[in-house]
């Protein structure tokens, strides 16, 4: 009973940690949007405005898979029973929550590098984002993601084969 009390716990946690990063996920785009019409950017080389925008494109794509991640995660905890855990959809679930965990840090990191690259090799593209690209630009990522896809995934491989263990017991009895 007391599980069946920290579970329900866990997806109100869930559902609001999901709002709030839907909220932050609208603000990326709102910032990209203002970042995309501010006054700075028609004075830039065009390929210069191309590389802030991938830079915004792929920082905005972050919190969007922020955001999914949070709603597989919602989707898991209203999945899973506790009488009966060891299902393949909860690890099917668990696996797809590994593959975002993965994306975000991929994305991150490699956002990550071209941001360095940019504060090296080209200060003036950094410094006409301004303050709004700046702030559209800050997600800050670090291997705890890599980490957490690692034990999800292998959290999901142990699910599968307690489903497999699960369903040999069934055809012997």
């Amino acid at each position: 009973m007391r599980t069946e009390g920290v579970l329900n716990l866990l997806r109100v946690v869930v559902w609001i940690v999901f709002i709030g990063a839907i909220v932050q996920a609208v603000v990326a785009a709102g910032l990209m949007i203002a970042f995309s019409l501010s006054e700075s950017l028609p004075d830039l080389p065009a390929p210069h405005v191309g590389v802030l925008l991938l830079l915004a494109s792929s920082t905005l794509t972050v919190h969007v898979l922020y955001a999914q991640l949070w709603q597989k995660v919602k989707d898991l905890l209203s999945e899973m029973n506790l009488s009966s855990p060891f299902t393949i959809t909860v690890a099917n679930k668990l696996l797809a929550i590994s593959y975002v965990l993965l994306s975000i840090w991929i994305i991150s990191f490699i956002n990550k590098s071209f941001n360095h690259y940019l504060n090296k090799r080209m200060p003036e593209v950094v410094n006409a984002m301004g303050e709004i690209g700046k702030d559209l630009i800050t997600f800050n990522i670090n291997g705890a993601y890599l980490l957490a896809a690692g034990i999800v995934y292998i959290i999901a491989q142990v699910f599968r084969r307690g489903v497999e263990l699960q369903q040999e017991n069934e055809l012997t009895i």
